[in-house]
């Protein structure tokens, strides 16, 4: 790779203590991306970027929310509340597809247009509307960083929810199909965001091994800057499979935080891990799954008709992401092996702020194509029941 296709981004390691065997000892591990314009014109067309893209939205915003807010608020009728209040803004650059690095390959013009399978207002049947998304995209797409080469192992940059976020890593490997990375981010000043809870989950086939995770600033328009403390330098770690276990400390605060950033996350080495025990996996021929659940009793009488009702259709075997993420493809057969998978998803010291729950609440933001169709009563019902499970396991 040419030295004009790289970003260094952060401070050269000084010593190599935490790199594995295949990195050069005269070569300090440093995060790689293909360019991406920095402050002087991303993509290459010259002059300097220009942040427009929240003055483009808000002359959008009244004419956007009347036409979608009915399904795309929270608690609307659709699955993506990606318009969600006080700030709708940061809700629909937060939302995973909306604003993209390609503007033509937004959601918005990609799946809001007719022909698209699209059930609601379609975007393209007001050309005024449609002209004022395209421009506002455009000016959003030229405050994003190049993506990163194909074989590096660094994470597309996104933008962060206030709250619960869920990165997957498949895009560092296929292998790594439902492996992700979880953390609550709040703003503690206009310069430092904390990252708190940061776990790993892995699947019941697939674990993970990292070594030196590097997350990064990206701003509108500017270089990326990484993690000025370098937090995770020593880190080199394994996760069994079918496990959730904590990233390091747990707690990452980053001090070179700009308004409407973006995250970057890279590693020196992210691959596939198999331990030499093995879970069983799923169907494990009647063996018990390291890991599962102390009263199944439970879980077969109040978690498994919510999760037969509302989740098997994707994690079921139909959608294959969402049953390499939690595989229930075997829940009536086997609901221990399930029972385990489930829990793996579950907070037992805040039962509420399960991943399981957040993902799926209509009234959230987290990026998840199932939102119970927008009806609080109805996730409310299927919190209550798996909930009731969730306290009976010891």
């Amino acid at each position: 790779m040419r030295a004009s296709n790289l970003f260094r981004l952060g401070l050269l390691l000084s010593s190599m203590a935490a790199a594995v065997a295949s990195c050069s000892k005269d070569e300090p591990f440093v995060l790689q991306t293909s360019g991406g314009g920095g402050a002087g014109g991303n993509g290459g067309e010259g002059g300097a970027f220009v942040d427009n893209g929240k003055l483009l939205f808000e002359a959008l915003e009244p004419d956007l929310t009347a036409a979608c807010a009915s399904c795309h608020e929270p608690n609307g009728l659709g699955d993506a509340p990606f318009l969600a209040l006080p700030d709708r803004y940061s809700s629909v650059l937060s939302w995973p597809g909306v604003v993209t690095a390609d503007p033509q390959q937004s959601l918005f013009l990609t799946y809001s247009v007719a022909g698209a399978g699209h059930t609601g207002t379609n975007l393209d049947g007001d050309p005024s509307l449609m002209a004022k998304v395209e421009e506002w995209l455009t000016a959003e797409s030229k405050a994003i960083v190049a993506p990163v080469e194909e074989g590096t192992p660094t994470l597309p940059a996104f933008t962060p929810i206030l709250g619960l976020n869920v990165v997957y890593l498949a895009p560092l490997d296929k292998d790594l199909e439902g492996v992700a990375i979880a953390f609550t981010a709040s703003k503690l000043t206009e310069t430092s965001l904390k990252l708190e809870g940061l776990e790993v989950y892995t699947t019941a086939t697939t674990g993970l091994h990292v070594v030196h995770p590097v997350f990064a600033v990206y701003p509108k328009g500017e270089d990326p800057t990484a993690d000025p403390a370098d937090s995770f330098s020593g880190l080199d770690a394994r996760f069994d499979e079918g496990t959730v276990g904590p990233l390091g400390v747990g707690t990452l605060i980053l001090t070179n935080w700009k308004a409407e950033a973006k995250l970057g996350l890279g590693f020196e080495l992210a691959e596939p891990y198999v331990s030499s025990a093995g879970t069983g996996g799923m169907g494990g021929g009647g063996g018990t799954v390291e890991g599962g659940c102390a009263d199944v009793a439970s879980f077969d009488a109040n978690a498994l008709p919510a999760l037969t009702n509302s989740c098997v259709n994707c994690h079921g075997g139909n959608n294959g992401q969402a049953t390499a993420a939690l595989d229930l493809s075997d829940l009536a057969n086997n609901s221990g092996a399930a029972c385990a998978q489930v829990k793996n998803r579950v907070n037992f010291g805040n039962p509420q702020a399960s991943q399981l729950f957040i993902t799926t609440d209509p009234g959230g933001n987290a990026g998840h194509p199932f939102k119970f169709g927008g009806n609080a009563g109805a996730f409310q019902g299927f919190r209550d029941n798996v909930t009731v499970w969730i306290e009976s396991e010891p």
